[in-house]
């Protein structure tokens, strides 16, 4: 049984700081266009809207910025980070933001209410950062039944717990959740309020060096469940086709940079982070970026998670089965515009 009770911050992926910068930012820019000038000369080039939410692995976006390489690449484009989660993905589903970062998850989500936008690449995987963290008395997945449980309801997070449960031969109705953000139920956790909790990094590493929880599932036991996926409007994608593919450009550029400048982009994505580098090196054990080749080979048929094909299926149907989404989701395959990923990988 489900206790709704209010998060009291936001779930995933929204995990750094807090910043009233960015929500200045969010409030002046999303939505603004340039315009044909008061002396009649042709506007420029539309501004390509990307927004992006505090998570570690969207980090190198701050460094294609800092080191003007959207610039370098004749690419106009603004960067808006969302502090709050549902914030970003509200901006894209009105239309606000042309380009955006997030989960599958949350793509599907967005897909099913019918927001009109494709996947163009697969930016990051979870290997770990997202967690099942229990009191370590708890020796398996099975003896999960019947404990107190701390999740965020309606979240990536929640998809992870089903998983578990599923693995561990668990039903839903064997357990009790009460609806807390992963900051608050690793709290619950420690003090000894709750037995089991959903968390991310760097939550998950707190509770373990408290003493007072183990992980004892995790994303890197499903490899390619929490991917993250760069997903661009429809209009946008008709409309200007050519930023697009300067934007994945940019990325992948950017990726390639920090791989030979790591004492200079770390300090760069650790401050847009809001952590000490120290702490945000630790947090880049949990994920992996892909390239352009182990992105492309994701958008093949398969028979586990490292497809896309096949997760968003499987996570479509459980979310469906769940209620966490009303309507089937469109076969992925109608979802994936793979075009801009095809000519960045034979450039």
């Amino acid at each position: 049984m489900y206790s709704q009770l209010k998060a009291s911050k936001p779930s995933r992926r929204a995990f750094c700081k807090y910043s009233a910068l960015a929500i200045a930012s969010l409030l002046t820019t999303v939505g603004c266009r340039p315009q044909t000038n008061t002396a009649g000369n042709a506007a420029p080039s539309p501004t390509l809207r990307i927004g992006l939410n505090l998570w570690a692995g969207f980090m190198p976006w701050q460094v294609a910025k800092e080191k003007d390489f959207f610039k370098a690449n004749n690419l106009n484009a603004k960067i808006v980070w969302f502090p709050v989660l549902s914030d970003q993905i509200t901006a894209f589903n009105a239309g606000k933001i042309d380009a955006i970062g997030i989960t599958l998850y949350d793509f599907i989500t967005s897909a099913s209410n019918g927001v009109k936008s494709k996947i163009i690449s697969i930016t990051d995987m979870s290997l770990g950062a997202d967690a099942i963290v229990v009191n370590p008395a708890i020796k398996s997945i099975g003896d999960i039944a019947g404990k107190r449980t701390s999740i965020e309801v309606g979240t990536v997070g929640h998809l992870l717990f089903l998983k578990a449960l599923e693995k561990g031969g668990i039903t839903k109705d064997k357990v009790a959740v009460v609806n807390q953000s992963a900051d608050a139920a690793i709290a619950s956790l420690i003090a000894n309020r709750t037995d089991v909790a959903y968390a991310y990094e760097p939550f998950v590493s707190q509770a373990v060096a408290s003493g007072k929880g183990k992980v004892i599932f995790s994303s890197k036991d499903i490899p390619g469940l929490v991917p993250d996926l760069m997903v661009v409007q429809q209009s946008t994608l008709d409309g200007q086709p050519e930023s697009i593919q300067k934007m994945l450009d940019v990325w992948y550029k950017t990726l390639a940079y920090r791989q030979t400048n790591m004492d200079e982009v770390l300090p760069i994505e650790a401050k847009q982070a809001g952590l000490a580098v120290k702490d945000y090196q630790n947090l880049l054990q949990g994920f992996k970026w892909l390239t352009p080749t182990e992105a492309s080979a994701m958008f093949q048929p398969g028979t586990t998670a490292q497809s896309l094909v096949f997760n968003a299926q499987d996570v479509s149907s459980l979310m469906l089965k769940e209620k966490l989404i009303t309507k089937p989701l469109p076969p992925i395959t109608e979802l994936i515009d793979d075009r801009f990923l095809k000519k960045t990988i034979t450039q």
